[in-house]
């Protein structure tokens, strides 16, 4: 059966390292405003999309998520590195 001395090893919850929080700090301070920047102008854009007949609206459209795309990517690969970095202490 089991030892009453031996004490049960209990997981330990994963803690933050310094590395896991600048990655986090850093692709957060891109990711959202840069995904704001892409939010505002895609959503000008499909409203010009609808309201307008010209078809200006759908080439802002993928103007803005041509350009914010890039961003948006390297910082969410960011926020996802530094969730994989945190250490189980």
């Amino acid at each position: 059966m089991s030892d009453p001395n031996v004490a049960a090893a209990a997981p330990r919850k994963p803690h933050w390292s310094a590395l896991a929080v600048v990655l986090l700090v850093i692709g957060l301070l891109i990711l959202i405003p840069s995904g704001l920047c892409t939010g505002i102008f895609g959503i000008g854009a499909l409203y010009d999309a609808v309201t307008s007949s010209s078809s200006e609206g759908f080439s802002i459209l993928l103007e803005a998520l041509m350009f914010g795309a890039i961003p948006i990517a390297i910082g969410a690969a960011l926020v996802y590195a530094a969730f994989k970095v945190r250490k189980a202490g």
